[in-house]
């Protein structure tokens, strides 16, 4: 899937700083989350059939969950990653709002990354 490539590429630029990608993703961002701590990207509106994808990447000795969730609370689709690139891809069935949430599993605080990206 090139626009899961395309979110991959994106937050290892956002991470570093470049602005390079940033003009092919619908959204970057960088902050810090801390220990336990969860942050919510929301109202990502999206067109049924439409395809979606995000990324997120920690620094250091961090697990994070990505997820990803529809209007009504329910979960689409979910991953943990540890030491590496979190990404999901979805299909949105029907013209809904969508939210993703980026949780940090552990007692210690990260700088990270973050890209979406729609085809």
């Amino acid at each position: 899937m090139k626009f899961r490539a395309l979110a991959i590429a994106t937050v290892f630029a956002s991470m570093l700083g470049t602005a390079a990608l940033h003009a092919h993703a619908d959204a970057t961002d960088r902050d810090h989350l801390n220990g336990y701590a969860t942050m919510r990207y929301s109202n990502i509106y999206m067109n049924g059939g439409e395809k979606a994808a995000v990324a997120v990447k920690g620094l250091g000795n961090t697990t994070i969950r990505l997820s990803v969730y529809d209007y009504n609370n329910n979960l689409i689709t979910n991953t943990t990653c540890r030491y590496s690139t979190c990404t999901l891809s979805w299909v949105a069935n029907w013209n809904a709002n969508f939210y993703v949430t980026v949780e940090n599993l552990t007692p210690y605080g990260t700088d990270f990354g973050f890209a979406f990206v729609r085809e």
